[in-house]
Formats: structure tokens, C-alpha cells, sequence
């Protein structure tokens, strides 16, 4: 068997060795002999990620005295995988963009143009645009502007150590300053203050984590422009040339790190690119000498020198010598880049919000996890009771949390996974928090009650009608079984909670009437113990449209009191004995095929809650003279 025989494998299928045959008759046709198939090594070459099991190489004309040859590699998934292009003359890793350390290269901007029924056209189109890419960096004009657009990619493939443990939580804006480090086995954080990062390891870890803290002082240099592969530091000599590119107090701080004589430096370098900040880092370590004394590291930083009597000058230029530095990649978690990658213009608004949550029930508690991923920066939870097996399988929390308080165990969660936010629990009953810790509530920018009790929510429109409705109040509850959900914001304008509901607490409004008593609650056999018959997801429905309800007001897009109702498809409501109301068919006649959400107007009655309103601004004295 000859080496060009031995160079195709077994074909993988026959549908594998059909596309093959195309993708060959068409370049031969294309350039008019048939093209060399590639001997084993010449696939061994390139990385195993791309299974390549087949190809051949292709003589380009560039322009060049010589011309440059092109890989065509064939996993072993086509026509389904993608073919892949490996250029065969190329210079070192990193002169080039878009080129693997392989030298296959970098298409990913054209993996929708694969076509499994036109394999020879896939093949032919990405072979185009892999000539264009080489023609364009020949002549070099994006060169340093790819380099500088993807610069962390770049960082990546010369990084040389990368345990995982490297965190930051930095704001990546101007200017440079001097930034704390967490050292610990768990975590390396990077953070702007030491309480702030003594917050995250808490709220990350649990108190015990600060038990034995190994605080560090470090740096973050904003560069003007991100660096070219050249211009990484291999050196602690390199880090003193890109502070000095920053220009302004950077040199001083960074020597002044020096003079405070760590282990180690820790310097984050940010710049910004055309997609957004990013960020990396360079960590410095203590010179050590070479030579061995007794079998240890001699420190050459004092040679010659008591270590408290070095002049700082020359302490600084043997520390920021040639010792070798350990570049890595933090792994963002600062709150912009978790709400939103950095591109959510809404994540600093929502993070200075506070939201107080009444009720962690299985309506509450999905709430206030949907706010806390959205980004709302502080959460109050307020629930007295505890989880309950029957609870578990709707709600976040699971079994550890049983007989457990519902609010301090979703903030404890909620701290966890969020580190960044500050989430509080008070186990109280919503009653007792307006009677001891009203003002906790009144700082809020937005409350959410879920607690579907009529009186303690009548308590709280009373309360907020007396103080003139100084932030928005959304009360949000399901009909039976979550055929429907509602969520009512009362807002300064419009009408209070008791406009929209009879003496004893059913709304004016309701989506679906029951047969047979088919949306009565249902009761276990105990006394009293009873519950509303729905599963998680059916109530996912109503728990989002409450949340998206309050990130609406938090973000000021609701400035009248009003009404938003989620009715499910109608099928679903049917199969359990309901039907529409006869309110709901006269006024959304068109919706009454169901998997709708629909805004309403809330009623405006000169009810008791709005003239008690009206007596507060005529009167503000009243507001503080009796009870809530």
C-alpha cells in the first residue's frame, strides 16, 4: 500500500465517504489536477479537538515568489462537523491573529454556512474566505487591530499558569489605583477595598472563611490601548515599563508595593478594547537566587545590605528585575459582568435599588431569586415562617433548608450565589415589621407583597396610603390551581390596593369562574391547613410576570397605579372544571384562547385607603400620629 493510500482512513460512513468524493472532484475540477491527500503526520499535526480524519493540501498563489500552501481538513463528522483550513507556511504563534498554535485557522464568524447537504460548497466557500484571511494579514493592515480587539484570546494562549482560582470583582473603569488581594487555597480575589472583598469571601464562603486572613496590597494599571502579544511582560522589569506607559502616580504605586515587601505583586492590567473592558494579570514574585545555601534559596534582594537598611531605590530595581512573572486571566464577577456581561445599561441602576419582599412563600421566594439574578443590588426579606416538606417542591430552597426560616435561608442562599449583593432576612410576620421596622421598609425604592393575606396586605396599603404612596407597592397572587396570576402596582397616581377589592378581600376582577367547586383550595387533614392546588410550573408563569412587573417600576416605566394578569391556555383550564369569567370574555374578547398577558387599568375609588391619603397631605402630621 502506498503512503497516499494510507493516508485515508476507513471511511467513517457512507455518507462520510460520499461528501468526501464531492468535496474531491470538486477542487480537482477547480484546479484542474487531483489534490494531494494528507499523509497521517501531516493530521497528526493538528489538534485532536477537531477529530480530523481526512484532507489535502492545496498550493495558494498569494503574490509571493513561492506559493503558500492551504490544509482542506475533513473530520470525521462531516458533512454534519465543520471542515477545518490549516495554513502550512506561517510565522511564530502570535505574529499572526486568527491562527492556532496548530496553524489551523480561525473561522468562527462563518459556522452558519455549514450546509450538510453541499458539502463540496461549504468547502469551497470557507476555502475562499481562508485565502482572504491570509491575503489579509500579508499585507498586515489588521493585524494589531485584531490582536487589540480580542486581546484576551491572545492573553489566553500565553498565559502561563491558570489554576482557577483567580477571581475579580473590580469595577473596570479609570482610573489606575491601588486594588486589595485575597489570598487563600480557595479563592485569589481581586478586589477594590478590604471590606469589600472581606464582604464577598463572607457572603461567598460563610464567616469562617475570615478567620485567618491573608490581605495583600496589589495594583491595576488602565492602559491607554490593549497590548500586542510583544508587548506581554516576561519580566518583572516589563511590569515596571507598562507602569510607566501609564504615566501619572502608577510608577509610584507600584513601587511602593515593593517597598511593602510581600511574597508577592499582584498587578491586574485593564484596557479597553472595541467590544469592552477586559482585564488580566501579571503576578510578581519575590526574587530568589539560583544558588542554594544549605539547601535553601538565598534572597538576593539584600545582598550586601541589612534587610532594613537597603536603600529603597536599589531594593526597587532588584525586585523589578528579571525574575519571571506568572501571567493569568482573573475570571470576571463583578456585578456588571454577571447582570449582563457588562453591556446591560440598566445593572447599575438595579444594583443601588432596594427592594423589600414581603412573604418568601413559593410566590415570594421565586420573585426575589428572579431580582436577584436581574441584578437589584440590596434585598429585605421578611417571612416568619418556616419551609415545610410540602413546600419544597415549589420553591428555590430544597431540603436542607426544612423547618428552617424561609427568609433566612434565601438570603443565605441568595449571599452565596450572589456575592456581590446584600441580602438581609427578617423573620418576622409582615404585621410586626410595620410595627417595629416600618422605616426598613419605608427606605425601599419598590415592595413586593406576596403574602395573600388579605389583612396584612390591607395593613400595608393602609400604611402606604397614609405616608402618600412615596414608592411603588406591587401585590402580586395566583387564582386556583395558576390558571391565572395577577400582579397590581400602586403607585403615587391612580388607585390604592382596596380600589380594586370588595369589604372582605376578593378582587373585582377575576380570570376564571370554577364548577363544582374545582377551584375551591384544598385542605391536608389537619385544621386550618390549607393550600392552593398548583405545581412550579405552571406558577413559573405567574412568578415572572410579577418580577418583570417590579423591574418595570424599579426602572421607572410605570408612573400610574395598574393592573398586569397572566391567563393560561384555555385547554389547561377546562381539564380542571374552569371556564372564563364573564368579565374576562367582555373585556378581552379576543384572548379567550388563553397563553396571554394583558395590562389593565386599576380602578380609582374614593375609598378609605385613598382618603386617608388625602387627609395625609392635607395634614402630613397624621401620617406619624397613630399605629400603623
Amino acid at each position: 500500500m502506498n503512503e497516499a493510500a494510507a493516508a485515508m482512513p476507513e471511511p467513517t460512513s457512507p455518507r462520510w465517504r460520499a461528501a468526501v468524493s464531492e468535496v474531491r472532484e470538486r477542487m480537482r475540477d477547480l484546479h484542474g489536477v487531483e489534490p494531494t491527500p494528507l499523509r497521517p503526520r501531516d493530521i497528526a499535526a493538528y489538534h485532536h479537538r477537531f477529530g480530523i480524519a481526512s484532507g489535502w493540501r492545496i498550493p495558494v498563489d498569494f503574490g509571493e515568489p513561492d506559493p503558500r500552501q492551504i490544509d482542506v481538513l475533513i473530520p470525521a463528522g462531516f458533512p454534519r462537523s465543520r471542515p477545518q483550513f490549516g495554513l502550512v507556511e506561517r510565522p511564530p504563534f502570535l505574529t499572526w491573529p486568527h491562527i492556532e498554535r496548530d496553524g489551523s485557522l480561525c473561522l468562527l464568524a462563518n459556522m452558519s454556512e455549514i450546509d450538510p447537504d453541499d458539502p463540496a460548497g461549504v468547502v469551497v466557500r470557507l476555502l475562499g474566505k481562508s485565502c482572504t484571511l491570509v491575503r489579509e494579514l500579508l499585507a498586515g493592515a489588521i493585524v494589531e487591530r485584531d490582536f487589540q480587539d480580542e486581546f484576551l484570546t491572545y492573553w489566553r494562549y500565553d498565559r502561563n499558569v491558570a489554576d482557577g482560582r483567580l477571581t475579580s470583582i473590580l469595577g473596570l473603569e479609570r482610573p489606575s489605583r491601588e486594588i486589595s488581594v485575597w489570598q487563600a487555597p480557595k479563592i485569589r480575589l481581586l478586589g477594590e477595598t478590604e471590606v469589600q472583598v472581606a464582604d464577598w469571601i463572607r457572603n461567598r464562603f460563610g464567616p469562617d472563611a475570615l478567620r485567618r486572613p491573608r490581605l495583600e496590597r496589589g495594583l491595576l494599571m488602565w492602559l491607554d490601548r490593549p497590548m500586542l502579544p510583544a508587548e506581554y511582560p516576561r519580566t518583572a522589569r516589563d511590569v515596571r515599563v507598562l507602569a510607566e506607559r501609564c504615566g501619572g502616580d502608577v510608577p509610584r504605586l507600584l513601587t511602593d508595593l515593593v517597598s511593602a515587601r510581600q511574597d508577592s505583586i499582584v498587578t491586574a492590567i485593564a484596557a479597553e478594547g472595541r467590544f469592552g473592558p477586559g482585564i488580566v494579570s501579571v503576578t510578581i514574585p519575590t526574587p530568589r537566587d539560583t544558588r542554594r545555601v544549605r539547601g535553601r534559596s538565598t534572597a538576593p534582594l539584600f545582598d550586601g545590605f541589612r534587610s532594613s537598611h537597603i536603600p529603597e531605590a536599589l531594593l526597587t530595581r532588584r525586585y523589578l528585575g528579571t525574575t519571571p512573572v506568572l501571567r493569568d486571566e482573573p475570571s470576571r464577577a463583578d456585578a456588571r459582568w454577571i447582570h449582563g456581561r457588562g453591556h446591560d445599561p440598566r445593572t447599575e441602576r438595579l444594583m443601588e435599588a432596594t427592594v423589600t419582599v414581603l412573604g418568601c412563600g413559593s410566590v415570594g421566594a421565586p420573585v426575589a431569586v428572579a431580582l436577584a439574578q436581574a441584578g437589584v443590588g440590596h434585598l429585605n426579606l421578611v417571612d416568619h415562617d418556616e419551609l415545610s416538606w410540602s413546600n419544597v417542591g415549589r420553591h428555590p430552597l430544597g431540603a436542607p433548608s426544612v423547618r428552617r426560616n424561609k427568609a433566612e435561608e434565601l438570603a443565605a442562599k441568595l449571599r452565596s450565589d450572589y456575592p456581590h449583593g446584600r441580602f438581609e432576612a427578617f423573620p418576622v410576620s409582615a404585621q410586626a415589621m410595620l410595627a417595629t421596622d416600618a422605616e426598613c421598609i419605608g427606605e425601599s425604592h419598590l415592595v413586593v407583597s406576596t403574602m395573600a393575606d388579605w389583612r396584612a396586605e390591607s395593613r400595608l396599603n393602609g400604611w402606604h396610603c397614609r405616608r402618600g404612596r412615596p414608592m411603588p407597592v406591587i401585590y402580586g397572587w395566583t387564582e386556583a390551581h395558576a390558571a391565572a396570576g395577577h400582579a397590581v402596582a400602586i403607585l403615587r397616581e391612580g388607585g390604592c390596593l382596596r380600589c380594586g377589592f370588595g369589604r372582605t378581600g376578593v378582587p373585582g376582577f377575576q380570570v376564571v369562574e370554577w364548577l363544582n367547586d374545582a377551584g375551591t383550595t384544598l385542605e391536608e387533614p389537619a385544621c386550618g391547613a390549607h393550600y392552593q392546588p398548583y405545581g412550579p410550573i405552571e406558577l413559573g408563569f405567574v412568578t415572572s410576570l410579577i418580577a418583570q412587573f417590579a423591574l418595570e417600576c424599579l426602572l421607572g416605566k410605570v408612573t400610574l397605579s395598574s393592573q398586569r394578569i397572566y391567563a393560561a391556555r384555555h385547554p389547561f383550564i377546562e381539564e380542571l372544571g374552569g371556564r372564563w369569567s364573564d368579565s374576562w370574555v367582555r373585556e378581552y374578547p379576543a384572548q379567550i384562547n388563553g397563553g396571554v398577558i394583558v395590562d389593565r387599568e386599576w380602578p380609582c375609588s374614593p375609598c378609605g385607603g385613598c382618603r386617608s391619603q388625602q387627609r395625609q397631605l392635607a395634614h402630613p402630621r397624621l401620617a406619624d400620629s397613630g399605629a400603623v
